[in-house]
């Protein structure tokens, strides 16, 4: 097969659109709950992958993309993660380290604390009622953390990185 060049920033965007995409696609009312944060696992995914390049900046500017796809709060989003990126900033050679499922651990953690603060947000201002729904996402996306990131490392290595 043949390999297309492309800069880092296109194919980190182009990830961040394909998972905004996923992220807005209709699913059935019973199984939207258990839609997994795609947005943030791009943004974790990249923080371990190239943490020189991609910190807090681009994590902040990922969540106010979210908060204008969803209508939420402006900076509901970004708020969590920011805080979300902290954390991985902290944990990132913790990450490379182990294998996928203590990383699957990490992750559900991480995008835990992100749906913990965009659901206290959310509720504070009204416009959110509280319960423990909002964990779902991050029990689901701990699931897809080892294909998600089987297929980025695939996709990288499919197209030369300039």
């Amino acid at each position: 097969m043949k390999r297309r060049s492309i800069h880092i920033h296109g194919l980190v965007w182009l990830t961040i659109l394909l998972a905004a995409l996923l992220s807005i696609i209709p699913m059935p009312d019973v199984l939207a709950p258990f839609r997994p944060a795609w947005i943030p696992l791009t943004v974790i995914f990249w923080q371990v992958a190239q943490p020189s390049h991609y910190g807090l900046f681009f994590a902040w500017v990922a969540g106010l993309l979210m908060d204008a796809l969803y209508g939420t709060v402006f900076g509901q989003c970004a708020m969590g993660m920011l805080f979300m990126a902290i954390a991985v900033n902290q944990l990132h050679r913790c990450l490379k380290m182990h294998p996928w499922w203590q990383q699957s651990f990490v992750v559900l953690v991480v995008v835990g604390l992100y749906q913990l603060i965009v659901s206290w947000i959310g509720s504070a201002t009204g416009r959110l009622d509280p319960s423990l729904n909002y964990l779902l996402p991050s029990v689901t996306s701990a699931l897809v953390w080892p294909v998600l990131t089987a297929l980025f490392h695939r996709l990288h290595k499919r197209i030369i990185v300039i």
